[in-house]
């Protein structure tokens, strides 16, 4: 059994995932890899909920043709808060590379300042994992 190393960084490796629409389909996938790891969350009593993200477009035309609109969907994220409400983090599905939990953990410096989240990357069908890494 070989151990797949989990990587941290605190800078972005990848453009933001709201950059660039989903398909139906895989959206549905990080859906489910998101729900696992809810499940596992609420298991410990850790308080999360789940951002879809959309952008309707409508367009007019012209009488009497009919006015256009498209629907696109960006990555859902999950987002966990501790009970007073602040956010602890944010995980979501990287489609490029291959599914993989991306997780970012809040910080707060000495003097309460916010610092820059701890990014994980956990290889994906390892909900456990990255629930682990979740504070709580």
């Amino acid at each position: 059994m070989t151990r797949e190393p989990l990587r941290k960084t605190t800078e972005p490796s990848e453009p933001h995932p709201r950059h660039s629409p989903i398909s139906e389909s895989a959206a549905a996938e990080h859906d489910q890899a998101l729900a696992k790891l809810r499940v596992l969350l609420t298991r410990r009593g850790i308080h999360s909920y789940v951002v879809e993200w959309l952008k309707l477009t409508l367009r007019s035309a012209p009488f009497p043709a009919d006015a256009l609109s498209s629907l696109d969907r960006y990555p859902p994220e999950l987002v966990v808060f501790a009970p007073q409400g602040w956010r602890v983090a944010t995980v979501r599905i990287a489609a490029d590379r291959s599914a993989a939990y991306i997780v970012e953990v809040a910080r707060i410096g000495e003097d309460h300042g916010v610092m820059p989240d701890i990014r994980y990357i956990v290889p994906s069908g390892k909900p456990a994992k990255a629930a682990a890494l979740i504070p709580g």
